[in-house]
């Protein structure tokens, strides 16, 4: 089957993937939050979008 409809939903790069997957296991946290973890969070979060806007 060829899945056409990708403007609806989109494979994720198995990268991403990787890279998410600590912080969809245990390194989850709430990034607006003010406790360490969820700082820890919010360092990822923006570190990541950083890595985003570099490669655009």
């Amino acid at each position: 089957m060829i899945y056409m409809d990708h403007n609806a939903t989109t494979p994720c790069d198995k990268r991403v993937i990787q890279a998410m997957l600590p912080y969809l296991r245990e390194r989850f946290s709430n990034p607006s939050s003010l406790y360490q973890p969820a700082r820890e969070a919010r360092k990822a979060v923006d570190r990541a979008r950083e890595q985003v806007a570099e490669r655009h």
